[in-house]
């Protein structure tokens, strides 16, 4: 026990760097719901290519794992995210004003700001979570460009003239918000209403469940095109999908649904 205490601070930063870590090759938790230690580690890291990598703060651990807010911890979707904004560039993210969905560590959001957006706000419903977010934005220094925001789903009311929904933003983010089945619904209105295209990352976790988002996201009226994930091994590359996603009307958002030669296009990239 006393070897293993010792170890313990070598043992953290070593797991952080590991592929296992920064590639998303393992779930969070198996079928007998055994953690993924990556998950609780108290720094993420994830690299950039030709910049230093982002050190992202978690604040799941062992002790609190079932209480905490699925927000405290990196998912694989969100690396699947982060590295797919990494692939477009920031050719395409530079001055863009950019909307995170769930943003939970704020990974994506950061991302974001890293690439060139001007703008970034990081919404969630947790407290904590937005602490952590912009925690996590100042201390990879782009605390002056991102920002965060309480943001509950669905349409906002008229009465809501405050709400991140009636501001103006290019482009939406969102990574592993999918995964409760219940709140597809107001999820799809809260991409209506912010009027830009929508960039998700989604785990499948259960038998055809990303067929059965992307159907439910056309039942509602939204245009989708599914990306394959860019990571190129493991649980990331089999399990985690993109959808660019668009509403039906608005012209920010024509093109949206052609994937990345649409939002090239409309954005004026």
């Amino acid at each position: 026990v006393g070897a293993v205490r010792l170890l313990q601070p070598l043992y953290e930063p070593l797991k952080a760097v590991s592929p296992s870590c920064t590639e998303a090759l393992f779930p969070e938790f198996n079928e007998v719901n055994d953690w993924n230690d990556c998950s609780l580690l108290p720094r993420r890291v994830f690299w950039r290519p030709g910049a230093p990598p982002l050190l992202i703060r978690q604040t799941m651990t062992k002790a609190n794992m079932w209480e905490a807010s699925t927000g405290s911890a990196v998912w694989g979707g969100g690396i699947v995210l982060s590295r797919y904004m990494e692939e477009l560039g920031s050719a395409f993210w530079e001055g863009k004003r950019v909307l995170e969905l769930g943003t939970g560590t704020g990974l994506g959001s950061v991302t974001a700001a890293k690439l060139g957006a001007t703008r970034v706000l990081a919404t969630d419903r947790d407290a904590k979570v937005l602490a952590l977010a912009a925690q996590n934005a100042r201390a990879n220094g782009v605390g002056g460009t991102v920002s965060a925001a309480s943001l509950s789903w669905g349409r906002p009311g008229p009465e809501a003239a405050d709400s991140p929904l009636a501001q103006s933003w290019d482009v939406v983010i969102g990574a592993d918000v999918t995964y409760n089945r219940d709140a597809w619904p107001v999820l799809f209105e809260t991409i209506e209403a912010a009027r830009a295209p929508c960039l998700l990352s989604a785990s499948e976790r259960r038998p055809n469940e990303l067929a059965s988002l992307q159907d439910a996201m056309r039942k509602a009226g939204l245009t989708v095109e599914l990306v394959d994930s860019p990571m190129r091994n493991g649980y990331g590359a089999d399990k985690v999908k993109l959808f660019w996603v668009r509403a039906p009307q608005g012209p920010t958002q024509e093109g949206a649904g052609k994937g990345r030669e649409g939002i090239l296009s409309v954005t004026g990239v």
